[in-house]
């Protein structure tokens, strides 16, 4: 809520898209910067003591805008600086919760445990800009913050009194700047010997990128472009993807993780870029419903047994490492495949599908043409780009390895 708030707020006191941008930069770049920094740090230190202080960082941070709204002194750069502070408290908070969950389960529960987190991320997703909205217009920005410090102060109580996380490590390590520099080649050394991981994080690279450069950048200027600019259409068609994705959690969250976790993997992940590949060639709203409920219900499942995947075969010593890396991969893939997807959208594609007879026929039978024809054909190539990847990659004796039992 908060984060949504701000972004409100930052855009309607200097009218400037950028402003919202700059926020955005100054949160991912951060994170970026000290990521494997912060693994290092999760999987030698105290992952209880982490997070507790990395919350109470990000309290400060809100309680500092708190202040600065309720004095009038709020501006811009303000936001900035709390936004960096978030970023890097996010680059050590993350992966210390990731492994603090493998520690906390058994491996029977690794598929429930990521289906509860993924149907709690969509709630929050569908509720967040509701509450947000409705406490901005209550109480102003000063309302969601202070909401905000009850919540931490509820969580930060919860963990410090209620919640013992065991030590993985069995006795105390040294967390000086030169060990866990030393601790981050140890990671590199451990990716090199096991191909299977290293595969498996190539593989989640190649489709965050592919998510990127079509569906997360464009799938509402396709709607719009579709439809002549009508809004109600990317409502329907958003709800319809979060009910995708809440229905694949909630299924994760009540069956039996099942024995081929590679094939549920790639069965998700193929319906996914299904999805993708399938919306790119839609030109009504029933069509895009259903492939797009078809799409955000093999997200989750192929993200949640990914992460089963690695909280079995990375070492728990080792795994912070390995989910910091992750988490590099998505923050620093994800922009970068958006800004190529607009650009090749607005550049290439569009420009080549609008008017008929510039592409072949089968193009035009795929995808139509005038406007939204381009960004729909880049939908097209994306998701069986994608699947073509995926096909292949499941034939792979490195990635078949993990798949063997203890």
């Amino acid at each position: 809520m908060t984060g949504l708030a701000v972004v409100i707020w930052a855009y309607g006191s200097t009218g400037q898209v950028m402003a919202s941008s700059l926020l955005a930069v100054c949160s991912a770049v951060p994170y970026l910067l000290v990521s494997l920094f912060g693994g290092a740090a999760a999987d030698r230190m105290n992952k209880k003591k982490i997070m507790l202080i990395c919350d109470m960082a990000a309290a400060a941070g809100s309680l500092i805008l708190l202040l600065c709204v309720s004095f009038q002194v709020l501006e811009l750069w303000v936001l900035c600086v709390v936004n960096v502070l978030n970023g890097l408290m996010n680059a050590f908070q993350g992966p210390a919760s990731q492994v603090s969950v493998t520690l906390l389960l058994e491996k029977r529960d690794y598929a429930k445990a990521g289906g509860i987190q993924s149907a709690l991320g969509a709630v929050s997703g569908m509720l967040s800009p509701i509450l947000a909205a409705a406490l901005l217009g209550f109480g102003g920005l000063g309302l969601v913050l202070a909401v905000d410090l009850a919540t931490f102060a509820f969580a930060f109580f919860v963990l410090l009194l209620f919640i013992r996380i065991p030590d993985s490590a069995g006795k105390k390590e040294e967390a000086d700047p030169g060990s866990l520099r030393q601790s981050m080649k140890e990671a590199a050394v451990f990716l090199k010997g096991q191909k299977g991981i290293l595969l498996l994080l190539v593989l989640y690279s190649v489709l965050e990128f592919l998510g990127a450069v079509s569906f997360d950048s464009m799938y509402s200027p396709l709607l719009l472009a579709r439809t002549g600019n009508r809004e109600i259409v990317v409502g329907i068609v958003s709800s319809v993807a979060a009910a995708g994705g809440l229905c694949a959690s909630l299924w994760m969250s009540f069956s039996r993780q099942p024995k081929g976790k590679l094939r549920v993997m790639f069965a998700g992940s193929v319906m996914c870029l299904a999805g993708i590949l399938l919306f790119g060639m839609g030109r009504s709203l029933l069509w895009w419903c259903i492939v797009v409920f078809i799409g955000c219900f093999g997200s989750p499942v192929y993200q949640t047994y990914q992460t089963v995947l690695l909280r079995e075969r990375v070492p728990v010593s080792m795994q912070g490492r390995i989910f910091s890396l992750q988490g590099m991969i998505t923050s620093g893939l994800t922009p970068a495949g958006c800004l190529l997807g607009a650009a090749l959208a607005d550049s290439v594609f569009e420009p080549y599908m609008r008017e008929a007879g510039n592409a072949p026929k089968l193009l035009y039978r795929l995808v139509g043409s005038g406007d939204g024809a381009g960004m729909g054909l880049m939908f097209v190539l994306a998701g069986a780009a994608g699947i073509v990847i995926c096909i292949l990659m499941s034939g792979s004796p490195g990635i078949r390895k993990l798949e063997e039992e203890d």
